[in-house]
């Protein structure tokens, strides 16, 4: 009986040991003034009740690392100075959770898609264009500069290998992620394309000539001496093989880097040609006659002796068969007779 009595009696004093200080403590409640700087998520607190409540009390009693306890409660300071008798203090802090959208929206790769378009067009595509009647793979490729006609098909697939099912009114993709905005610059290499000239010219001609009516291709092959007719036609396509197409009034490449400036030069077989003469005078001429008034074919061959009158009229063709051509006062080819079995070669 008197052991059973003395239980009640500890329970009593150890209740009371704990009544002034710990439990009030674990209660979850904020009885004093809270500092501004406290932690926002602080969801616990205690009161610093007397001078020996300092951090180590705190710390040890609800577990709290020291850099913890000085985090949510700047306040306090590293050094424990900043404490309060009066103030509560958090002991615990309960992180809100992150909200995050509950569905995920895919970012677009590309612009929005124009319309209509046609199937299978590259869902990545940037930029678009809006083909015109006429328009071809290659001209669209031309028109941008930025892509290649591989390019063009594999990001519009619909228009075929030989691109024949490309359509007007319908858009096209012409540029995805990482497709240059601008062609590649590139320098010069002919001169300023003059106007007006025909499509195809090549883009690194250095010398233009305009036609005039009546031009072929092997006149101004002639004229120039300096490239031949395979050149010219290589040079300006949009003549056509047989020269068809050539243009008065417009614009053809005579020359690109390279092409000599200047006929080749050859070395005179006959004596320097004095002036006037006749077109056609035969360029081995040794000898020349200065026509007078009253002369005609007949009568300089029998002066000299030395040719016939059919080499006469082979080394000035501009006489004419009947010699109605000889004028008077023009120089014309004679031939002593060393000369003349020369001019029968």
């Amino acid at each position: 009986m008197k052991f059973t009595a003395l239980i009640p009696a500890c329970a009593v004093v150890v209740v009371t040991i704990f009544s002034e200080k710990a439990f009030a403590a674990t209660l979850k409640r904020q009885s004093g003034p809270v500092d501004p700087k406290t932690d926002p998520d602080c969801t616990y607190y205690d009161t610093a009740y007397t001078e020996t409540d300092d951090c180590t009390y705190f710390e040890e009693w609800w577990g709290i690392p020291h850099k913890d306890f000085v985090a949510w409660n700047p306040s306090v300071l590293d050094d424990c100075s900043g404490i309060k008798v009066g103030n509560s203090y958090c002991v615990e802090v309960t992180r809100k959770p992150t909200t995050t959208s509950s569905t995920n929206v895919p970012t677009p790769t590309g612009t929005p898609k124009p319309s209509p378009t046609q199937e299978g067009l590259i869902e990545s595509c940037t930029t678009f264009y809006k083909a015109v009647k006429g328009d071809t793979c290659d001209k669209v490729v031309t028109k941008y500069g930025t892509f290649t006609a591989t390019q063009f098909k594999e990001w519009n697939p619909a228009v075929g290998e030989d691109c024949s099912g490309i359509w007007a009114e319908t858009y096209y993709c012409v540029g995805i992620p990482g497709t240059p905005t601008s062609p590649p610059t590139t320098s010069p290499t002919g001169a300023p394309k003059p106007s007006p000239t025909q499509e195809g010219l090549i883009e690194s001609c250095t010398t233009f000539y305009k036609a005039v009516k009546g031009d072929t291709c092997d006149k101004i092959v002639s004229k120039y001496g300096t490239f031949t007719a395979a050149d010219f036609f290589k040079w300006n396509p949009a003549v056509g093989s047989d020269c068809s197409g050539i243009w008065a009034e417009t614009y053809y490449c005579v020359g690109i880097p390279g092409t000599p400036t200047l006929p080749p030069t050859t070395t005179p077989t006959g004596t320097p040609k004095p002036s006037p003469t006749q077109e056609g005078l035969i360029d081995t001429c040794t000898t020349f006659y200065k026509a007078v008034k009253d002369d005609d074919c007949t009568g300089i061959v029998r002066k000299f002796g030395t040719f016939t009158l059919a080499q006469f009229v082979k080394w000035n063709p501009a006489v004419g068969n009947d010699c109605s051509g000889l004028r008077g006062h023009s120089r014309h080819t004679h031939h002593s007779a060393p000369y003349h079995d020369y001019h029968n070669t």
